[in-house]
């Protein structure tokens, strides 16, 4: 491996080895002369550690070394504040590729033509260009095959494991017999009805952005080296790991793309004197480019968890949670032979969509467009400790976690500021959720929606036992009100901060001025 030394010189410098960070640097990568450098503050051999890629590990990850693990306002009102940790993002080469929940889902149509210029229609083969889709058994649709092809992810259909099947089958009957659909695709555009998942997952092992760079030691971004004459971003500086607190100064010939993720991203702007100029004057930074758009339009899905009881045989919670009982002992020994079964899923093998009638609002919808839902719920088979912050994890019997994810909110965004001009203290995370009261009123009814699937629809609720910790109280509004304000938490979509000129309708990524070499992605 080669040590980067002190005032090093490269064509590109991609500032976070995340999500976007490391697909941009794989692309640039391709040709074989260009002298790229990721720079990545957590550590950098996600795809060698067993941690991150088994799948079933995924919900034992959060508040590890591998999460920033963020405090989080989730809630200001007037009448109501909630303040969180871990609110988890990355801490690792992939981000929170290397995190995640693995669902693989393209978005609407309709959202992406909102966006001027930038519509599906001349992005859609970019969103297909990032992955690779396998279909070893040839069990869907050839016409699947155009949503992923040639690009580093790889991504296939949830594996249908035997052990799930009885929970499948009921919990399809159960979608069925409330009058909603099955659908194979949604990625033409139209996003509905109960869907097979696919996901980030092939053979048995999670797939990331870290399989597009080559391994490297971790640094942390301190800031952006900006000539202020001409607000060109020349390289940046970076912290080493280490008691000593060394720093480099690395420089780009071409261009830094800065790619730190959704909270890191606007921080080191700020720190590097791009952001609101009252802001920066606060933390005595110099204001270079006063952009006040910086920490600004926080974006995120709020969800509402709430977990059933079922009976025997209907959960994982014996084959993933409990170490030592013979179910887990079967798993583990099925895995490392085959690299299938329990510890190579998910979990998430079916994924319903679900959109509200417009009729109760004189037939306009204040949310989002037709082609996209209004929730994504998630059937997880299982205590999903991830989802269930408070709660301790039962100790004995099986259970279904249902998240209530409300896709597109219409509370105004959160912001993301700084708590000092120290690049290592976290910044000031508002999530701001809930502060239009749709948004409660909206979530509410999506919780009464799964319940009615789950405990009323055929044959799923021939297996329901019982509710844990304690009842929804489904029938009560007041009480409705405070459970969602009491139990919402992040559904780990964040976006939306790193908006630097009036105009986002030009394009992904937009020029901080004229002049300057650096692109910007969270």
């Amino acid at each position: 491996m080669t040590v980067v030394q002190d005032n090093a010189r490269f064509d590109f410098i991609v500032v976070g080895g995340g999500t976007a960070g490391n697909v941009v640097a794989g692309r640039l990568a391709e040709n074989p002369n260009a002298r790229i450098l990721v720079v990545e503050a957590g550590v950098g051999n996600a795809k060698d550690l067993e941690e991150i890629r088994v799948p079933s590990n995924a919900m034992e990850l959060r508040d590890t070394e591998y999460d920033w693990a963020f405090k989080s306002t989730m809630v200001k009102r007037d009448d109501y504040e909630r303040i969180e940790k871990p609110n988890t993002r990355g801490k690792v080469l992939g981000g929170s590729s290397s995190l995640n929940y693995f669902t693989w889902a393209p978005g609407s149509k309709g959202t992406y033509d909102m966006w001027g210029k930038w519509t599906w229609e001349p992005l859609v083969h970019y969103l297909r260009k990032s992955a690779t889709y396998h279909d070893d058994a040839q069990a869907y649709s050839p016409e699947l095959q155009k949503i992923g092809k040639g690009g580093p992810i790889d991504i296939s259909h949830a594996e249908l494991i035997p052990e799930m099947q009885s929970f499948r089958e009921l919990l399809t009957k159960a979608w069925t017999s409330t009058g909603h659909t099955l659908t194979e695709n949604i990625f033409d555009g139209k996003m509905s009805g109960l869907v097979h998942s696919v996901n980030t997952i092939y053979k048995g092992r999670r797939s990331g952005s870290f399989l597009c760079v080559a391994d490297k030691p971790n640094a942390h971004a301190k800031n952006l080296i900006i000539d202020a004459a001409d607000k060109t971003c020349k390289g940046v500086t970076v912290i080493l790991p280490s008691n000593s607190g060394q720093e480099l100064n690395l420089f780009a010939e071409r261009e830094v793309i800065v790619s730190e993720g959704v909270f890191e991203t606007p921080k080191l702007l700020m720190l590097s004197g791009i952001g609101p100029a009252a802001e920066l004057k606060k933390h005595g930074i110099p204001v270079i480019v006063d952009s006040p758009h910086v920490g600004q339009h926080l974006l995120d899905h709020p969800g509402v968890p709430f977990v059933l009881k079922v009976k025997d045989g209907f959960g994982m919670d014996d084959y993933v949670l409990r170490e030592g009982t013979p179910h887990n002992k079967q798993a583990i020994e099925a895995y490392q032979k085959t690299r299938h079964g329990p510890l190579g899923s998910g979990f998430l093998e079916l994924d319903p969509l679900y959109r509200q009638a417009k009729a109760a609002n004189n037939n306009k919808d204040p949310f989002c467009p037709d082609d996209q839902p209004h929730f994504e719920l998630d059937f997880i088979c299982l205590f999903g400790s991830a989802f269930q912050w408070h709660y301790p994890t039962p100790k004995k019997g099986n259970y279904v976690t249902v998240m209530v994810d409300l896709v597109r909110p219409v509370s105004e965004g959160g912001t993301v500021t700084l708590n000092s001009a120290d690049p290592l203290q976290q910044a000031n995370i508002n999530l701001n959720y809930f502060n239009n009261e749709l948004d409660i009123i909206a979530i509410r009814e999506g919780i009464r929606y799964a319940y009615d699937v789950l405990v009323n629809g055929e044959g799923f609720k021939d297996i329901v036992e019982d509710e844990y910790p304690f009842p929804m109280p489904l029938d009560d509004d007041k009480l409705m009100r405070r459970t969602v304000l009491d139990r919402s938490q992040t559904s780990y979509h964040p976006c939306g901060t790193a908006r630097l000129s009036k105009n986002i309708q030009q394009g992904w990524w937009i020029l901080a001025s004229k002049s300057t070499a650096s692109r910007i992605f969270e």
